[in-house]
């Protein structure tokens, strides 16, 4: 197929159509702006020739309005469907160091739960209920803060809770249904392009997770979707819903679903402090330990 083919095969896709008063109104003011350009540059050129460019510079126009036509049906007029790939996902999140997820449980409009969590700081908090709880790693300390009485508990963190926390937070946040990409066995990840389900998070595009998993207590099959809705430009998840589904039932039923955002280490330490106080997440002061020479000079030099 010639490339003229092409265009015309491209043009008739396009289906556009317009009234015959119309083509007529613009084809009497084309005509009447070309003769009169036609009679300032040449005025003693014949009618007939100046009709004749006339239709020529008509068909110049028409073959320039064709190849605009085709440049927005191709540019603007046809949708990006690039896909994101799985792995893609966890790589980025595997470079995040501060995020912080709001859990809903559908229908409530409040969260049920809101964690923080810092790399960098070496810090997770969360927020449930009427208190906050937040886990101060550097300094092995968790602190607790009840809303109800404004009062704030400390204890020291013991090395296998310790041990829990920190493992718990470099696995992507629990973002992710499988915590390694290599356990995503027998699943399928698929685009969504539901324009409904595609407004509920503007700048995104929507993908679906979907897995068998047998519950240990019933050892009864149930199907899991994980619905997450990907940043355009960052690759990382903005909101993400959580769907379960026994196997004798055909619709899944919408679990719970989560906010996400990447707050600063600046933003995150300020929460804190507004929360515990000004000291809280701050690394401990070191204890004074004194040396030979200072302890002579205390002592006027006595052994």
């Amino acid at each position: 197929m010639n490339p003229a083919d092409q265009i015309e095969r491209t043009i008739e896709r396009l289906h556009i159509t317009t009234r015959a008063e119309t083509d007529k109104r613009i084809l009497d003011d084309a005509f009447a702006a070309l003769e009169k350009s036609a009679q300032k540059q040449s005025p003693h050129i014949g009618r007939s020739v100046r009709q004749r460019t006339i239709r020529i510079r008509i068909a110049e126009l028409a073959a320039v309005a064709a190849v605009i036509l085709v440049v927005f049906a191709l540019f603007f007029g046809t949708r990006v469907t690039e896909t994101v790939a799985l792995n893609e996902i966890y790589e980025t999140l595997g470079k995040v160091q501060n995020v912080c997820i709001a859990t809903f449980l559908p229908p409530a409009n409040e969260p049920v739960q809101i964690e923080w969590v810092s790399q960098t700081l070496n810090i997770d908090m969360v927020s449930f209920g009427e208190q906050f709880v937040l886990w101060d790693i550097p300094n092995r300390v968790k602190m607790i803060k009840y809303l109800s009485t404004g009062s704030i508990t400390t204890t020291a963190i013991t090395d296998e809770k310790l041990a829990k926390v920190e493992q718990a937070a470099g696995r992507r946040f629990g973002l992710v249904p499988f915590s390694d990409i290599s356990d995503v066995s027998g699943a399928q990840w698929s685009r969504v392009e539901d324009p409904e389900i595609e407004v509920t998070v503007s700048g995104t595009k929507v993908y679906e997770l979907t897995w068998p998993q047998k519950e240990t207590s019933s050892e009864a099959i149930e199907s899991r979707k994980w619905r997450v809705f990907v940043d355009t430009h960052t690759n990382l998840p903005k909101r993400a819903e959580h769907y379960f589904k026994l196997d004798h039932e055909e619709d899944y039923k919408f679990e719970k679903y989560e906010v996400i955002t990447y707050p600063s280490e600046d933003e995150i330490q300020m929460d804190i402090r507004k929360i515990f106080g000004p000291s809280a997440g701050q690394p401990g002061e070191p204890e004074y330990i004194g040396t030979p020479e200072a302890d002579r000079g205390r002592t006027g030099g006595r052994r």
